[in-house]
């Protein structure tokens, strides 16, 4: 990274708005007003699919996926907690399911719980990018169950989505996972439904549904579309409960600084669980060129924003920024290849986690020991 990469951070205090597309410019201060993202509807065949699973008696609650854990997590001397790694399953070190994005009950509800229940949620990417999991981790033993991401595409069937997941964030009853290039995806967590048992996704030949071994499955409810002829990568995404009103973080993973390198933050409607809009088209409230390479993940909280970036097989860095003051490095702070960060009011921590294979952790950090 060119040194004034590093600098120009500072620059906040400059109210010129520039091209939204060049980072290039001594100030570095964008247009919130230029990121825009349309709502693309609800998904027409979610009531039908909810139906069905409901009369079933196949639609279950969250705090039912978090008690029906069948894997667990181990915990390390330093408070690092591993996936499962044993002869019959190994989450630390598969190569097909990598872990991306993490959020919890403390970003669901303002209360820290949700339906009594105290946990963290995680994404995971394919190898190959064809279909993505979430995985509720319950904090009060540690077990967690792995949950398929699917899309309704008729009234009564549903496929694979085919997204890289690299962030989510829980909001109240809606679960947002950033789409790379064309936006973020909303699942509906009120509507998890219990599968039969196969290998195919969707509807069987019986009229029953599978999903690729998952037992549970959770529905995409709406999406927003990236709208602007300029190209933003969905990288990361987080919660803000401190500002009024509520907000949302965005932001992108760039190796070089030849590309822009910027984060944007939008409203969101508390009562609606969506991003406050003019009609179908939201518009971000702010926007700034952040220029750190290799940056996982970012979250805002009471006016600072912290910032997860990877260094190879190298420990992470942790960046404490105030926006209008320089960014202070918090060097090799956290575990190679971390990722994701999410906020917890209660005791002010950050969770986040890191995706290297054999390296594989959530993290709890203290945020009194990060410096700005």
């Amino acid at each position: 990274m060119k040194l004034s990469s590093f600098l120009f951070l500072a620059a906040g205090s400059l109210s010129l708005a520039q091209n939204a597309n060049n980072c290039d410019t001594d100030s570095k201060k964008r247009n919130g007003a230029d990121f825009i993202l349309a709502d693309q509807g609800d998904n027409p065949n979610l009531k039908s699919l909810s139906n069905l699973f409901a009369e079933a008696g196949k639609q279950v609650l969250v705090s039912d996926v978090f008690d029906d854990g069948n894997h667990k997590m181990t915990t390390d001397s330093s408070g690092k907690k591993a996936w499962e790694e044993t002869s019959d399953f190994d989450d630390q070190n598969t190569s097909k399911w990598v872990p991306q994005g993490i959020t919890s009950t403390a970003d669901a509800l303002g209360a820290g719980t949700y339906e009594g229940k105290n946990g963290w949620v995680v994404s995971w990417h394919r190898d190959d990018d064809k279909s993505a999991r979430v995985t509720f981790v319950n904090r009060s033993d540690d077990s967690y169950r792995h949950v398929l991401l699917v899309y309704p595409h008729a009234e009564d069937d549903f496929e694979e989505v085919p997204v890289h997941a690299g962030g989510i964030m829980w909001y109240g009853n809606t679960l947002w996972v950033v789409d790379t290039w064309k936006g973020i995806r909303v699942f509906d967590m009120d509507n998890i439904w219990h599968v039969e048992s196969g290998d195919g996704v969707g509807k069987k030949s019986n009229g029953g549904y599978s999903a690729a071994g998952y037992k549970y499955v959770l529905p995409q409810i709406r999406s927003y579309k990236w709208t602007p002829s300029f190209d933003f990568r969905f990288s990361f995404i987080s919660l803000d409960r401190t500002t009024t009103p509520d907000s949302l973080l965005v932001g992108e993973y760039q190796t070089s600084d030849d590309d822009p390198i910027r984060m944007v933050k939008f409203e969101l409607d508390y009562e609606t669980r969506k991003l406050k809009a003019d009609g179908t088209t939201a518009k971000g409230s702010w926007a700034y060129c952040f220029g750190i390479e290799r940056v996982q993940g970012a979250v805002q909280a009471d006016g600072k924003i912290y910032l997860s970036r990877s260094n190879g097989q190298s420990d992470g860095d942790i960046w404490g920024w105030i926006p209008g003051k320089t960014a202070h490095q918090n060097k090799g702070f956290v575990p190679s290849s971390p990722e994701d960060l999410s906020y917890d009011s209660r005791g002010k921590k950050l969770y986040g986690l890191t995706e290297a294979a054999g390296g594989r952790y959530i993290l709890t950090l203290d945020t009194s020991e990060i410096k700005f």
